[in-house]
């Protein structure tokens, strides 16, 4: 039995040598490389980008009106074109121009109060000077009436 014994481990060790001489032997050779080649020539060279993503400005102001109706018409960029969402404007640029004639009608009808409270006053003062020269003429009917039943007269006016 021991021979038997000493003849697998002989066949053992021998299967692992055998191993490890391929496993050197194998690790050691280049791989071989395959290249795809072609022949140099000249032209264009065009190549296509396609991406998505949001183009932000430099610098943007919201531009809003005090005032609101509708837009008659717009005013013109620095380009001479018509302004519209991102346009470069300069200052004092008139952006667009809002229909006035809701404002025209207040203001006339301010301006027809402001006449109208200017008659009351007119006519206030009217009155004044009218009850004034009332007053005036009731005071000196009262002292001529006192000077009349002071001197003895019969009493009529």
């Amino acid at each position: 039995m021991a021979w038997l014994k000493r003849g697998i481990v002989l066949i053992v060790l021998a299967g692992l040598a055998a191993g490890g001489w391929y496993w050197w032997t194998s690790r050691n050779k280049p791989v071989p490389v395959s290249l795809r080649t072609i022949e140099v020539k000249r032209g264009d060279l065009s190549a296509n980008i396609s991406a998505t993503g949001t183009v932000e400005p430099e610098e943007v102001v919201d531009v809003g009106a005090q005032i609101a109706g509708q837009i008659i018409r717009f005013g013109k960029d620095l380009a001479g074109k018509q302004v519209d969402y991102g346009s470069v404007v300069d200052e004092n640029t008139v952006l667009a121009e809002i229909d006035d004639s809701m404002y025209t009608a207040d203001v006339n009808l301010a301006r027809a109060q402001i006449d109208q409270a200017k008659a009351g006053v007119t006519k206030a003062e009217a009155d004044l000077r009218q009850m004034q020269a009332k007053a005036d003429q009731a005071k000196r009917d009262w002292d001529r009436a006192q000077k009349l039943q002071g001197d003895g007269g019969d009493g009529a006016l």
